[in-house]
């Protein structure tokens, strides 16, 4: 009973960073939540343009809006508590270092979509970032790049949903997975993509991987809480701002 109830944890706690996106609003980006709201600064001029005029396809708003009571529930009544008793016994650095060498370890996604993709130079740059990090930043855990090479500290992060985008499949009908986020059929087919190019899904045994996902997940839980906050605090229908700000987030990622 006590290894059936922790692997539920597990599941759960590995599920939960998508209630912020793929981040989700983890589905947005869950290896740089910071990252997102400067992202969608810099695209306002052009989203506001290109995209103000595009219905987004939501022929299961019910299912999606139940789930994301759900996971709004699972935000407030697993992951805050989570987080408060996690930030509470850890210090800032522990949860950076965790932080940056998790993003690290996550070097072949974005380095195989920008081959994907056709972006061989990006490539090459992910390649000599993850190098750079990996030795001189002590495996990953010092993120030497953003303090030393501010040419790789910014580099865009690249998944095989934006990759099939690019490719040129629709996006398709709009979803919200519960544990997960908000998504789209793209991005839910991308996923296994992004699954299978994660090296924390190989290590044996079989529960290693949702273990270390669900480290992952606990250590990320403070940036993607505060995001969530800032995103959702001011929204008069949370739901749509969601909905809307993650549909022209990837839009914009796939136009770039």
């Amino acid at each position: 009973m006590k290894s059936f109830l922790l692997l539920c944890c597990l599941l759960l706690l590995t599920g939960v960073a998508g209630c912020s996106s793929h981040t989700g609003v983890g589905a947005f980006d869950s290896t740089d939540h910071a990252s997102i709201a400067t992202s969608l600064d810099d695209d306002d001029a052009y989203l506001e343009e290109a995209y103000a005029t595009q219905l987004i396809p939501d022929p299961l708003e019910g299912w999606n809006r139940a789930m994301y009571v759900l996971n709004d529930g699972i935000i407030t009544y697993v992951a805050r508590p989570v987080n408060t008793a996690y930030t509470a016994v850890t210090p800032r650095s522990f949860r950076d270092g965790f932080n940056h060498f998790f993003t690290n370890l996550l070097f072949p996604v974005r380095f195989l979509n920008n081959l994907l993709q056709g972006k061989g130079y990006a490539a090459g740059q992910e390649f000599g970032k993850f190098v750079i990090n990996t030795t001189a930043g002590l495996g990953g855990f010092i993120d030497y790049t953003g303090l030393n090479h501010p040419e790789l500290a910014k580099l865009d992060s690249e998944d095989f949903g934006q990759t099939l985008g690019v490719w040129g499949v629709g996006e398709g009908l709009y979803l919200y997975w519960p544990f997960i986020g908000p998504s789209n059929a793209r991005d839910t087919v991308g996923k296994i993509g992004d699954w299978a190019a994660d090296p924390a899904t190989w290590v044996p045994p079989w529960w290693a991987p949702w273990a270390i996902k669900g480290f992952r997940t606990v250590n990320e839980l403070e940036g993607i809480l505060d995001f969530y906050d800032d995103f959702t605090g001011s929204a008069l229908e949370p739901y749509t701002a969601i909905r809307d700000a993650f549909t022209q987030y990837r839009r914009a990622k796939i136009a770039k």
